[in-house]
């Protein structure tokens, strides 16, 4: 019977320390996201501050993103299969079909200013998460988060510039910078997270509940709530640049701590927004009519979880106008091109993540489309 016992006892305490499900960030780059998210040393675009601050280091003048929304869904071309001669009667037949199905919707926006060092991001975006399990006792998964918030930094360089009297110099000479940088955030969560009984009666009990004379009164008697939260991150970064040569490392801490909501509304659960500590190496050169690079990241370090989980590998190139980006994200090839015609860009592409607790066990396959209007930087 003690055996037993403290068989059940380390199989519950391993299970809990090696984590499961999709590993959550509070916003990711599309164009990250192309690139198998390896982007600790490559935060340079509009959604640098989510991924480390000391990126903010390499800002000498201004840039401005106003308008920039993506959507996410659900990569249906994935899940062919599912959707061929797809009953129209038979329940049952249906709910066949769709059981196991990782259902995903997103819609965010995140307009970003950069000015010497320093860096502002707003952001709003809505995430849905459902997917049917267990066909003889059907169980809904639900996970439904929206977030709005803001995020500022700074980020303090030095260094050994590279010569700059000659093309020659220029060339031949390598510059150093190392930058640290730092964030504060404040974030308002929304958020249905649980786990609904279909044959249950939590559901028809809510809705029939008269004292639930209002959507918002619904929503509460479901699990809905709300809460706020201030956070911080912590970054550096190191490059050494010669010529058209470019080679960066990162090392960023996000969410210090963990971001735990204070209440606001309802009794539900307001998931934290766990920290990440993340690693990543890039290698870049730019030829002027041709570039490309390549990077490693390793994240999240601190997070329990099969190291292969926490591989990513990504790599883009691109000439003017256009882009294209691919890499490998626990284990999931992810790949999109992007087109910039100068007042607008727009990109688009598929990735996968992981749903479950082991490597390549249960992929999400998603879609995306990011749109940014009217963006524009000066280089001091």
């Amino acid at each position: 019977m003690k055996k037993n016992k403290l068989l059940v006892g380390l199989i519950f305490i391993s299970s809990a320390l090696w984590g499961a499900g999709e590993t959550h960030y509070l916003q990711r780059s599309p164009q990250a996201l192309l690139m198998g998210d390896a982007f600790t040393a490559r935060a340079d675009d509009e959604y640098g501050l989510f991924y480390n601050p000391a990126s903010l280091g390499r800002t000498k003048g201004l840039s401005l993103t106003p308008i920039n929304p993506d959507v996410g869904v659900t990569n249906a071309l994935d899940e062919l299969d599912r959707f061929k001669n797809f009953p129209k009667k038979d329940t049952a037949a249906i709910a066949d079909r769709i059981l196991g199905l990782p259902i995903y919707l997103r819609g965010g926006v995140a307009p970003n200013v950069k000015f010497a060092g320093f860096g502002l991001s707003l952001f709003a975006s809505a995430t849905t998460n459902l997917i049917l399990r267990n066909a003889i006792h059907p169980i809904l998964d639900v996970d439904y988060r929206y977030d709005r918030g803001f995020t500022m930094g700074y980020a303090y360089s030095w260094g050994t510039p590279r010569k700059k009297k000659t093309k020659k110099e220029q060339i031949n000479s390598t510059g150093v910078r190392t930058s640290i940088g730092a964030a504060v955030k404040h974030v308002r969560r929304s958020a249905l997270s649980r786990q609904f009984d279909l044959f249950g009666t939590s559901i028809l009990n809510t809705v029939s509940n008269p004292n639930n004379d209002s959507v918002s009164k619904m929503l509460e008697g479901l699990g809905y709530a709300e809460g706020s939260a201030w956070g911080g991150d912590l970054g550096v970064e190191h490059s050494i640049t010669r010529g058209n040569s470019e080679l960066a490392f990162g090392l960023s801490a996000m969410d210090i701590g963990d971001l735990k909501f204070a209440r606001l509304k309802g009794t539900g659960v307001i998931p934290d927004q766990p920290m990440t500590i993340n690693g990543g190496v890039t290698w870049r050169q730019d030829f002027k009519l041709f570039d490309y690079s390549f990077s490693v990241d390793v994240h999240p370090i601190n997070q329990y979880m099969p190291i292969a989980r926490r591989i990513h590998v990504g790599a883009e190139a691109g000439i003017p106008l256009v882009r294209v980006f691919t890499g490998i994200s626990e284990g999931y090839i992810s790949y999109g091109l992007s087109v910039n015609a100068f007042i607008f860009k727009i990109m688009a592409g598929f990735y996968g993540v992981e749903l479950g607790s082991e490597f390549k066990e249960e992929k999400g396959s998603r879609a995306l489309i990011y749109i940014s209007l009217l963006d524009f930087s000066f280089d001091a």
